[in-house]
C-alpha cells in the first residue's frame, strides 16, 4: 500500500454552505450600521430566535406589531442596510414662490454691500419689491451668498450667550465692578509683554501685572492675585472678548461663584475706566522711559507704578483724593450719597 500511493497527491474538495457568502455580505454590512439600525437588527434576531412569534416580540420590546412587520419586510428585501431610518423629505417638495425680480434685486444689492446683513438689505429695496426680512435671507441662503465662517461664529454666539451686565447696574461700594483688561508692551525687535490690569470702579483702586502671554491661565492666575491684593472683596467682574478672559479665566469664575459680564464686540466704551486708566499708563509711565528689557526689572518697576497710582497720584474723577484715601474716607461712611456710578451698556 505504501509503495502504491508514495507517489499520489492527496487533494481534498469540499462544498460552501449555501447562503455562505449572503451571511458573510450580511455581517460585513452590519458592521457598518448606525447604533439604532443595529437595535433593530438584534430585535429581528430575537424575533426568529423565539419562533418568529410578532405578538411576543411586540410585548417584549415594546413596540408595535406594524414596526416590527415593517422591519422585517425591509431586512428581508434590502438587507441590513434596510434597517436605516428613512429620509423624511417630503416627496414633493415647495417651490419658493419669490418674484425673480425681487431675487435679482436682494443679490444686486448683496453684492454691491457684501458685509451687509438681511436686516439692512430689506430697507433698501424699492417699495415695489418689498418682502420680508426671512425672505431677504433665504435668498442669500440658495444663491450661497453667506459667508459659513462667519454665519457658524453668529450661530454659535446665539446659542451660548455671554453675560453683560444689566443696563444702569448701580456701583455703590467698592469690589461691586472690577474692568479688566490687558495692554500691549511693544519692545524693539518684535517682542511683547502683556500687562494686566483690573480697576475697581468705585475707588479706582487697581492691580497690575505683567506676563509673557495672554494665556487664559494667566488670566486666572491674575484673577487670584487680584483677589487677594485687593482690601475690599470682588464681587463682579467685567472684561472685552479677548482670549486671557475664556477657558481657564471662566472656568475659574465658575469655581468661585463670581459673576462675569462681558463688553459687547469693539464696544471699548463699556469698558471705559480701564481703558482710561491705559491712556494714563502710556503717559505717565511708559513715555516715561520705564521700559525694560529684563522682565523682573520690568516687573517691578510695574508694581512701584501700581503703589504710585493707589497711593500717591491725585485722581481728578474723585476730587483729588488716592484712590487709597477715598477708600478710606468710604469706609468711615464720609462720603455723600451722590457717589454712586451707573454704568450704561
Amino acid at each position: 500500500m505504501k509503495g502504491r500511493y508514495a507517489g499520489c497527491r492527496m487533494t481534498i474538495y469540499a462544498n460552501v454552505l449555501p447562503g455562505a457568502a449572503s451571511i458573510a455580505r450580511s455581517a460585513l454590512l452590519a458592521g457598518n450600521l448606525s447604533a439604532k439600525a443595529n437595535r433593530r437588527l438584534k430585535i429581528l434576531d430575537w424575533y426568529r430566535a423565539h419562533g418568529n412569534n410578532l405578538n411576543l416580540a411586540a410585548r417584549h420590546f415594546g413596540a408595535s406589531r406594524r414596526l416590527l412587520r415593517e422591519w422585517r419586510d425591509r431586512l428581508a428585501r434590502e438587507g441590513p442596510k434596510g434597517l436605516e431610518d428613512r429620509s423624511k423629505r417630503p416627496h414633493t417638495v415647495r417651490q419658493p414662490m419669490t418674484s425673480p425680480d425681487v431675487v435679482n434685486e436682494v443679490v444686486r444689492l448683496r453684492k454691491q454691500y457684501p458685509a451687509w446683513s438681511k436686516y439692512k438689505i430689506q430697507p433698501l429695496l424699492p417699495v415695489t419689491l418689498k418682502t420680508s426680512v426671512s425672505t431677504v435671507g433665504r435668498i442669500f441662503k440658495r444663491r450661497g451668498l453667506i459667508d459659513r465662517r462667519v454665519s457658524k461664529k453668529r450661530s454659535k454666539s446665539a446659542k451660548h450667550p455671554k453675560a453683560r451686565f444689566p443696563r444702569g447696574m448701580k456701583i455703590s461700594g467698592p469690589g461691586d465692578m472690577i474692568q479688566m483688561d490687558t495692554k500691549y508692551i511693544m519692545l524693539p525687535g518684535g517682542r511683547k509683554w502683556y500687562q494686566f490690569t483690573a480697576i475697581d470702579v468705585l475707588t479706582k483702586q487697581r492691580v497690575l501685572e505683567l506676563y509673557p502671554s495672554q494665556s487664559s491661565r494667566n488670566g486666572a492666575d491674575f484673577l487670584d492675585r487680584c483677589r487677594k491684593e485687593f482690601e475690599f472683596p470682588v464681587v463682579n467682574t467685567q472684561t472685552d472678548n479677548g482670549s486671557p478672559f475664556q477657558k481657564e479665566f471662566e472656568r475659574r469664575c465658575g469655581e468661585l461663584k463670581l459673576p462675569h459680564y462681558f463688553t459687547h464686540p469693539r464696544s471699548p466704551k463699556e469698558n471705559s475706566y480701564v481703558e482710561i486708566s491705559h491712556g494714563a499708563d502710556e503717559r505717565e509711565f511708559y513715555q516715561q522711559g520705564n521700559v525694560c528689557f529684563d522682565f523682573m526689572v520690568m516687573r517691578k518697576r510695574l508694581k512701584e507704578w501700581e503703589r504710585i497710582w493707589n497711593e500717591v497720584r491725585p485722581h481728578q474723577a474723585l476730587n483729588y483724593l488716592t484712590p487709597r484715601q477715598y477708600y478710606g474716607k468710604w469706609q468711615r461712611g464720609r462720603l455723600p450719597s451722590k457717589d454712586v456710578i451707573t454704568l450704561q451698556t
